[in-house]
């Protein structure tokens, strides 16, 4: 042989190993994705503290943004059950769904409160 290894040195396929790395994966993706919303959540708590004085608010602004802090790691965490089902694509989608309500749903919220 030129080189080359011979097929029988070669490593196998190993299903296990492939799982946990796309668990990995999975775990650092929703990570970075927590962190946005989590971003979107701060600038959103700093908005509403700016405007809380000018527009007269209650602790009712802070709802949504307190549902949201609380809603979204819920979120990550069925995914994480629906990913361990083997339902990969489905968690997949579920975060960044979960993720653009939020942002979504606090940036109509804060629209709503800077509005007269």
């Amino acid at each position: 042989m030129c080189g080359g290894k011979r097929s029988s040195e070669m490593k196998k396929y190993d299903d296990e190993i492939t799982r946990k790395g796309l668990y990995l994966y999975f775990v650092l993706y929703q990570i970075v994705m927590l962190l946005i919303v989590y971003a979107t959540i701060y600038t959103s708590f700093v908005a509403i503290g700016l405007a809380a004085t000018p527009y007269d608010l209650t602790f009712m602004a802070y709802l949504p943004v307190l549902l949201s802090l609380i809603g979204y790691p819920i979120v990550l965490y069925k995914t994480r059950k629906l990913f361990l089902q083997e339902k990969r694509l489905r968690a997949v989608v579920w975060v960044m769904g979960g993720a653009w309500v939020i942002i979504i749903g606090l940036y109509w919220h804060l629209s709503h409160i800077a509005t007269p």
